[in-house]
């Protein structure tokens, strides 16, 4: 019966649920089931009717049927749970909206606390059972026992909670928050004990609302303790700060500081303060936006000793490029703190002026989110970086800071270290780890990589930790465990819609696993997804170019695994599968790619020519590799050279010389050269002949290349367009010299024999 209930209920068919539910429970009046649903379903029925509704709905069904149930069963947590959640939610909702409504009054007082009470003799619910009697006690204002359940509660937390730092501090936290705010609402304490209390207790203190901390520095201002004013400002601008109330507030207590420092108060913390506000919120300091430059100036010259005034003058120097003079005071700023963000600053400063890496990286003590973050900075530099060298020793430097963050966030949750932060959190651990990982990976220390990974899997469970780890057991060559790691991997996102071309990708990467343990099936089980991958394609033209970079990494993967597999195969077995292919899928790149190269080695060069342009209309523009590019053109000129196509090999050519001499290693450019020599010949055009032959030579005396039968093809060409220019002395010495080599091409001989100076009348006509 219960399970014809539940599908009325999801079907929305709430009204015929309540009904059929209440004649069931006349005859079955023990069944907890159908009564919890009974509960609910009169709630969902008023939900969109108004909360005052609901609360009737509460009042009058929801309650008695989650007693009828604890009548039953005194102990059924899932019931103690709602008997409560739901009237406390209601009242607190119809509070926000100044409806002063109540279920649990000082008459039924003793029911609901009963039923929390009950809730605290079960660890899975105790914290539970802590919160609702604090919700009880604040809605009745019973001010002394809630701030004994505050207190009874925090040292639950810190009892039950003591081995996960997080969580500890995120429970206590929220009570901790209630009992100050008690206390100073109901002046239970002197104004000096209770900025005593905060002073002792707050390195402890959590929260995601920055409010609560400027609410603490109000109170520790209205105390005279301006110190603690200042601690609880400087963890404001630790958070988001995204609310316009909360950069009201920050510029409120700027000007609050500087009017306490005009009156005499003195602490270097408040020049840091200061000097970021006024670089955040110059506008609504109406203050010009390099005002904060020449204020951390006046601070490096009245406090020489105080971090932030060169820290912040180098940043604004580094942001406007003067880095020489940005270098030194970065420098110093690192010296006399080893800030991360400053370190970082100088470094990129130094990379700019100089082109080095610095080596030496020192220490940090800042948090380990704000070390992670300049880690994070550090990736973005290294992807605007183009020499391959730079981003090595970039990469290398860039470990490090993660290495640094890595061990701060050990020493944060395992030693205890660093005040509590909301930000410090174990998704950023995770992340940290996550980002490690892959430098160890692009260094080459792929059994670090996969440890740190799977560390991080640990603190947090996120889709790129399983890649990170799998990619690395992959590279690592440690097949068992990769395998088990794709398992894994599957059974938590093989069915998800949302990672569909990345599980492709990956389902391509356990073929190639198999392949590499020796598994016999594997061109077979890389044939059928590669051709489940075209199907794909084909079937969905407008597939996003995110999604299209995996789903086309995958196909790599699987061609490449079939390439190996067909490339000991006879030409005409290669030949048909490719051709094959290219038939069923016609919109498919690499298929034509192939062809491109097997039609070249059968000297079909109709076909090559055909296959190479097909190659590039199907090809993306943004996945289609220079060096590839580069190779296919340099298939066209050629086959159409060879096909006497001089003027179309001549219009391509000139097209994409350019490119290709950017995309080509001197020892391929010099052939593509050789081609272009030749095309103009045929062409019997001298300028561009000697501008390519010239070219060509410069770059085989640069790299101190003998001479080769390339070279005679370019020497050759070069006398055959002096020769018809009428620089017949010229290409005869030409002509010597090629003759004067060993085995040289026997035209030379004829062109020797052939070419006469013209006679006296020639030029006349006659």
């Amino acid at each position: 019966m219960y399970d014809n209930l539940e599908q009325l209920f999801y079907q929305g068919n709430l009204e015929q649920c309540i009904a059929e539910g209440e004649q069931y429970l006349l005859s079955h009046p023990e069944d907890q089931e159908v009564l919890f649903l009974m509960a609910v379903a009169y709630h969902d029925l008023v939900y969109y009717d108004g909360h005052e509704a609901v609360y009737e709905a509460i009042k009058h069904h929801v309650i008695p049927y989650l007693r009828r149930i604890l009548q039953l069963n005194p102990n059924n947590q899932k019931a103690l749970y709602n008997i409560l959640d739901y009237p406390l939610g209601n009242e607190y909702t119809l509070m926000q909206i100044g409806i002063a409504k109540k279920h649990i009054t000082r008459e039924n007082k003793d029911e609901f606390t009963g039923y929390a009470e009950r809730m605290l003799e079960d660890p899975d619910y105790a914290g539970h059972g802590y919160d609702f009697l604090v919700k009880i006690y604040e809605s009745l204002r019973e001010n002394k026992a809630l701030l004994n359940c505050l207190e009874a509660g925090m040292y639950y937390f810190r009892k039950a909670d003591a081995g996960n730092r997080e969580v500890r501090d995120k429970n206590i936290s929220l009570f901790w928050i209630k009992k100050i705010y008690l206390l100073d609402r109901e002046k239970m304490v002197s104004g000096q004990e209770l900025t005593a209390m905060i002073e002792q207790e707050y390195s402890s203190f959590v929260t995601r609302n920055e409010y609560d901390f400027i609410n603490l520095a109000d109170i520790a201002y209205e105390n005279n303790a301006t110190d603690l004013s200042l601690k609880m400002m400087l963890k404001v601008i630790q958070g988001e700060n995204s609310a316009a109330y909360i950069h009201e507030k920050l510029v409120e207590w700027h000007h609050r500081f500087a009017e306490l420092i005009e009156n005499g108060y003195s602490n270097p913390d408040v020049f840091y303060y200061q000097l970021i506000i006024e670089r955040n919120y110059a506008g609504m300091l109406n203050v010009s936006e390099d005002f904060y430059y020449t204020h951390a100036l006046e601070v490096i010259d009245t406090h020489p000793e105080v971090f932030s005034g060169y820290h912040f003058a180098g940043t604004y120097l580094y942001e406007d490029q003067r880095y020489a003079e940005a270098i030194p005071l970065l420098e110093k700023a690192v010296a006399l703190s080893s800030n991360a963000t400053a370190w970082r600053r100088k470094a990129e400063a130094e990379y700019h002026l100089y082109k080095t890496v610095s080596a030496e990286i020192p220490e940090f003590y800042d948090y380990p989110t704000d070390i992670y973050n300049e880690g994070v900075y550090i990736n973005e530099f290294i992807d605007e970086l183009e020499d391959e060298n730079d981003k090595r020793q970039w990469t290398e430097a860039s470990c490090e800071v993660y290495k640094q963050a890595h061990e701060a966030f050990r020493k944060y949750f395992e030693e205890d270290q660093f005040d509590s932060d909301y930000h410090n959190d174990l998704h950023t651990r995770a992340m940290c780890c996550n980002n490690l990982a892959i430098k160890y990976s692009l260094l080459g220390d792929h059994q670090k990589a996969a440890e740190t990974a799977l560390e991080g899997l640990k603190y947090s469970e996120f889709i790129e930790l399983h890649l990170v780890l799998i990619d690395a057991l992959l590279d690592g060559e440690n097949y068992e465990e990769t395998e088990k790691a794709l398992d894994h991997y599957f059974s938590l996102y093989g069915e998800s819609e949302d990672y569909f071309y990345k599980n492709l990708y990956y389902r391509a990467r356990q073929v190639q696993l198999h392949e590499l343990m020796g598994d016999d099936n594997a061109f077979e089980e890389a044939e059928e997804v590669l051709t489940y991958a075209y199907q794909h394609t084909m079937e969905n033209p407008e597939i996003d170019d995110y999604d299209y970079r995996d789903l086309e990494a995958g196909k790599n993967v699987l061609e490449g695994i079939l390439f190996h597999h067909l490339d000991s195969k006879d030409p005409e077995t290669k030949k048909s599968y490719y051709e094959g292919m290219a038939e069923r899928f016609p919109q498919e790149p690499n298929p034509q790619f192939a062809l491109m190269q097997i039609y070249n080695e059968q000297e079909n060069y109709g076909k090559v020519a055909l296959a190479a342009k097909k190659y590039l209309e199907n090809k993306k523009e943004f996945l289609l590799d220079a060096f590839d590019k580069a190779k296919t053109i340099y298939m066209i000129v050629k086959s159409d050279f060879l096909q006497d196509n001089y003027h179309e090999a001549a219009s391509v050519f000139s097209q994409y010389d350019a490119e290709c001499e950017e995309a080509m290693d001197p020892e391929e450019y010099v052939v593509w050269l050789s081609y272009g020599v030749r095309i103009y010949e045929k062409l019997n055009n001298k300028e561009q002949t000697l501008v390519f032959a010239e070219k060509f030579n410069d770059i085989y005396n640069t790299e101190e290349w003998g001479y080769d039968d390339l070279v005679e093809s370019v020497e050759l060409a070069k006398a055959v367009v002096l020769y018809h220019a009428g620089n017949l002395k010229e290409a005869h010495a030409i002509l010597e010299q090629v003759r004067s080599v060993q085995n040289y091409d026997p035209i030379a001989d004829e062109y020797k024999t052939t070419w006469k100076k013209p006679g006296l009348f020639s030029k006349f006509g006659f």
